[in-house]
């Protein structure tokens, strides 16, 4: 066998090997990329998921559940076309099934000014539509969502903002009432029925507005009554006072 026969065949030898490291390489580099998307989507995924199931149900429009309901399908699919396993196909199903179930349509509740029953339930809606606010202006970075719609819903999630904030006004109001009456806090009301009636875009705080503007009423009755009162004992006082020469 010949220097240059031997030289050939360790030139082969090496370029074979060298082959089958590129192909090994790349079957690893594509593996990596396959497992940083399925992480990409499964954290995308858990953070659509969480908005979903913790948004205040009585708050959530129409449009905010479609756009999270989409979201979320378009990545279980991504996420079962990349790894088909049972457990993804599971799940991808629990969610369709979740998605399918309209929910109940939720008015505000009868005889309370406030949607929330106290400050922690309304201080957590507050946390989640910031979260929202926060995950549509990263889909919207990402070119993930239409800027028409993600502006849409962005001023939506504020308006849902000043809206738990006007609630949180009325449950102190509502304790301040309580400790130094009607007469200190109803001027607080009145604030909070007018910027209700600002955020009052397409009549869905009717009923809000319509409990507060009952309580109002109540409330200048009660005054009204508590001043006539009081002039009545004073003239009494007067009366009294005249006729023994006070």
């Amino acid at each position: 066998m010949s220097p240059t026969y031997i030289a050939l065949i360790i030139l082969f030898g090496v370029a074979l090997m060298a082959g089958i490291a590129f192909v090994i390489q790349d079957i690893e580099n594509k593996k990596r990329e396959r497992n940083l998307r399925l992480i990409s989507l499964k954290t995308g995924i858990r953070r659509a998921s969480h908005l979903f199931e913790s948004f205040p149900p009585i708050l959530m429009s129409t449009e905010i559940r479609t756009l999270l309901c989409k979201y979320l399908e378009a990545r279980w699919n991504a996420v079962v076309e990349l790894d088909p396993s049972d457990s993804n196909k599971q799940q991808k199903n629990a969610f369709q099934a979740q998605a399918s179930m309209l929910p109940d349509a939720i008015s505000h509740p009868s005889g309370s000014m406030t949607v929330f029953s106290g400050e922690t339930e309304a201080a957590r809606a507050l946390g989640i539509i910031k979260e929202f606010a926060q995950f549509i202006a990263e889909i919207k970075n990402k070119g993930e969502i239409n800027s028409d719609t993600a502006d849409s819903l962005t001023k939506d999630a504020k308006r849902t903002f000043a809206r738990i904030e006007v609630d949180l006004d009325l449950m102190s109001a509502l304790e301040t009432e309580q400790i130094r009456g009607p007469e200190v806090v109803i001027h607080h009301y009145r604030s909070c029925f007018s910027k209700l009636q600002n955020l009052n875009h397409n009549q869905a705080l009717d009923r809000q507005l319509y409990e507060i503007r009952t309580h109002l009423t109540t409330l200048a009755e009660k005054i009204d009554a508590e001043a006539e009162a009081k002039k009545i004992e004073q003239e009494q006082e007067q009366d009294t006072g005249k006729k023994f020469n006070f």
